[in-house]
């Protein structure tokens, strides 16, 4: 007995759970999508009350409007609750809708017009047809708003999914303003989505550090899912390596172990260490800007894209760079914007853009190199940068 009251109580509070789960998902749905679905109530359960009018004898044109208006709003009314209120509400409106329509009924009645002469077969027509369409008509509805429930919950869990996806990749990849010893780094990443596959990132181990962009492979929440596992695997390597070629190295052989198609990832990254120095690599990434006075150098590839051989090598390069010059490292979001022509953004306007502001805040440069991308054509790609400034 007391297992049975148990196993009730642990049944209604799950039905319980499950309608608010429901109704925090309803919750999401916008308020114009919630007057076109009432809208389409309006008028398909206002049609039903212009068609159940057909039968009657005594049919006058104030009558067919206000019977076909009311069933219409009653439809729309209970969509809005059944989409914003608790399902509650329905018995009440529902029990309110027949209290009214039965004392409207004997004044509709009173000053209804004189009845039609219809002959009997005609009159048997009407009714059978009209009693039929408003049959097929309910069960439309009925159907309908079964559907919109179903796909809608489908739709919408999907969508929060979505969103939590998208605020986990913002806590992944935050904007970086950081200052380490004599440099200064500025980086931010703009997904073209609710979640990108753009990286920027900043490790400091005790004043040795690594700054880095990676780019993988195709949009969405696969490229973000491995975007995640970049960042992940490159944390895990610097407490063990920081040099960059072996460090890419490394990563490679995680791209490599996933066995997914079309995967891969580019890299750009920059490595301090007081025995080393700066020391940059590239995998497969657009060319590092560094910005010496008024003149912009690009320097260049050296390594294939991570994760597409298991055995390819990865080196990496002594960097020179004196007080005041500013590095950025850019993923080709930012040079592969098309205007309405057709006509590609590419990195010499990059480097025009730094070659012009380069004295400027760190934030200040990049807003004005993310501004030169929008002025050129759409966002339809990631777009992140990273800038270092030697200070001293």
């Amino acid at each position: 007995m007391t297992q049975n009251v148990r196993g009730r109580l642990t049944s209604s509070e799950d039905l319980v759970q499950r309608m608010r789960r429901q109704r925090a998902v309803w919750d999401m749905v916008p308020a114009s999508s919630v007057v076109l679905l009432s809208g389409m109530a309006f008028t398909l359960l206002g049609s039903i009350g212009a068609i159940s009018q057909l039968a009657s004898a005594r049919v006058s044109i104030v009558r067919f409007v206000i019977v076909a208006g009311a069933t219409g709003v009653f439809g729309a009314v209970l969509t809005w609750i059944a989409v914003r209120k608790s399902w509650l509400w329905i018995v009440a409106i529902s029990a309110l809708a027949i209290v009214t329509g039965s004392a409207l009924s004997p004044y509709i009645q009173k000053h209804a017009p004189p009845p039609l002469i219809v002959s009997n077969d005609v009159r048997q027509w009407i009714e059978i047809a009209s009693e039929a369409t408003i049959f097929l008509l309910m069960i439309g509805f009925v159907l309908t708003m079964e559907f919109i429930r179903r796909e809608g919950d489908r739709f919408f869990r999907t969508h929060t999914e979505m969103r939590l996806a998208g605020e986990i990749h913002r806590e992944l990849v935050p904007t970086i303003e950081r200052r380490i010893g004599e440099y200064e780094f500025y980086a931010t990443s703009l997904p073209s989505g609710l979640v990108g596959g753009d990286l920027v990132d900043l490790i400091d181990r005790n004043g040795v550090w690594l700054a880095y962009v990676a780019d993988v492979s195709g949009h969405g929440v696969s490229s973000g899912v491995v975007m995640a596992m970049v960042k992940g695997s490159t944390q895990m390597g610097t407490r063990f390596e920081l040099e960059p070629g072996r460090l890419l190295a490394g990563l490679n052989e995680v791209l490599c172990s996933l066995k997914v198609s079309n995967m891969f990832a580019t890299c750009g990254l920059v490595a301090f260490s007081p025995a080393e120095g700066l020391r940059y690599s590239l995998a497969g990434h657009p060319p590092i800007l560094r910005r010496r006075r008024l003149e912009v150098e690009l320097l260049g590839d050296q390594n294939l894209p991570i994760g597409v051989f298991s055995d390819a090598p990865f080196q990496s390069t002594r960097l020179e760079i004196c007080t005041g010059d500013v590095l950025a490292i850019i993923t080709d979001g930012l040079t592969e914007v098309f205007n309405a022509g057709g006509e590609e953004l590419g990195i010499e306007a990059i480097a025009e853009v730094l070659r012009v502001t380069g004295d400027r805040p760190l934030n200040e440069i990049a807003s004005a190199i993310f501004n030169r991308a929008t002025q050129h054509g759409p966002h339809i790609d990631d777009q992140s940068l990273l800038l270092i400034r030697k200070n001293g």
